[in-house]
């Protein structure tokens, strides 16, 4: 990581602005925020505005009795959304981005830490760019080929000063999109911080959590986003067919709420009707502060989710992505990947769920890390403020076979 000068430092409390923006944010960054609340040279305040109101975040986050309290820490930028269309991001984009200036500066923040790729980072980064607030972006560098938060995320690595990226193959990508080495910090994902530590709910547990009288093994963890790279696509369909298969090869099927994309409440609906005819797929919003122990406790993780690729691996679990949202992304040995439909879904669970990639999946260590991300990440916020306006473009070096001079890698099968 880069020593800055003395002088560049902010001098202590350093003012330091989290956004969050809907729970596929807040998971990841809960080390974060919990590590920044902790460190007594921070003073934090946490942005949102898309899918919570100040006082469901407050809720959402974990109980602290910590000075201030999590409501003195939250600032909301705009209402949440009611409903989710192309049309409704556009105009909740405009509020976020005047709120995002207006708390950027009555706060004095000296550096915004922002996660990931999704579309609502396009309205809360640039004001910090314009205002002069270095910016720490996590997760950067993955591939998404079947969303557009792709786009999103390559476009915010620009607009970022500080990248602490998850693996050794997103720092690759940043520095083919001309990032200088010295912003490129892999700390490993974050959300991993919470489950090396997690242990698995018992069914006890889990059928009080589902208000059930007896879990039925195998028990599915589902979740299943749109597709939103796929104009026009089927995801009603496509859902409820993945959403069989489960039940089909499963006792009990846990799916929780897509995310806030286009295209969720065609999803919600064909859950909500598969849910009301089929009494062991239970339908939830989200798990929050349960979502380790329940991800633990699953024989498998079913959907399109990140958590499937990104963290099942932590806890041994085996996971099955569906379709291409989440295609290019780097995977680790507990993952079966399926096409859309029921067949191909159904016959990925089946090899998910057998003894020999059981046997595989215990084995496996995750190419996202092994926890401490969250400390390592404190630490380069720190050191944000000293980070230059401007950034130099690093050219890679000339292959004059034509290549962009990194190795070639295949494409996924």
């Amino acid at each position: 990581m880069t020593t800055w000068p003395a002088e560049a430092r902010v001098t202590a409390p350093l003012t330091v602005a989290v956004f969050v923006g809907t729970r596929a944010d807040l998971g990841p960054l809960l080390p974060v925020i919990e590590a920044l609340a902790g460190a007594a040279d921070v003073r934090l305040r946490i942005l949102t505005g898309v899918m919570y109101a100040a006082d469901d975040l407050a809720q959402a986050l974990p109980p602290s009795g910590s000075v201030p309290s999590w409501h003195e820490r939250i600032i909301s930028l705009a209402d949440p959304m009611a409903e989710v269309t192309v049309g409704a991001q556009l105009e909740q984009g405009a509020v976020l981005a005047r709120g995002s200036g207006r708390a950027l500066q009555e706060e004095s923040v000296d550096v915004l830490v922002v996660l990931g790729d999704r579309w609502e980072l396009l309205y809360v980064v640039p004001p910090a760019v314009l205002l002069g607030v270095p910016v720490v972006h996590l997760h950067g560098g993955e591939v998404t080929e079947g969303a557009l938060d792709e786009r999103v995320r390559h476009a915010v690595t620009k607009l970022a000063d500080q990248h602490c990226v998850a693996s050794e193959d997103a720092a690759s990508r940043l520095r083919q999109l001309g990032e200088a080495p010295e912003r490129i910090h892999v700390t490993g994902a974050p959300g991993l911080d919470r489950l090396a530590v997690a242990g698995p709910a018992d069914d006890e547990v889990l059928a009080r959590l589902l208000g059930v009288a007896s879990v039925q093994r195998p028990f599915a963890l589902f979740t299943y986003h749109p597709p939103t790279a796929q104009h026009g696509a089927p995801v009603g369909q496509w859902v409820r067919e993945a959403a069989e298969a489960a039940l089909a090869v499963c006792g009990t099927v846990l799916a929780t709420h897509p995310g806030m994309d286009e295209g969720r409440d065609e999803v919600l609906a064909a859950l909500t009707d598969l849910a009301a005819a089929e009494p062991r797929l239970h339908l939830v919003t989200a798990l929050g502060r349960s979502y380790p122990a329940v991800l633990a406790a699953a024989d498998v993780v079913v959907g399109n989710s990140s958590s499937g690729v990104i963290e099942a691996a932590t806890v041994h679990v085996p996971a099955v992505d569906v379709g291409d949202r989440q295609r290019g992304r780097l995977r680790g040995d507990n993952v079966v990947h399926a096409d859309e439909g029921r067949a191909a879904v159904e016959a990925a669970l089946r090899t998910a769920l057998s003894p020999a990639w059981r046997d595989r999946t215990a084995a496996a260590s995750n190419p996202y890390g092994t926890g401490g991300a969250s400390r390592r990440i404190l630490a380069i916020v720190r050191e944000a403020p000293g980070s230059s306006r401007a950034k130099h473009f690093v050219d890679l070096p000339h292959d004059p076979e034509g290549g962009s001079g990194e190795r070639d890698r295949e494409e996924e099968p």
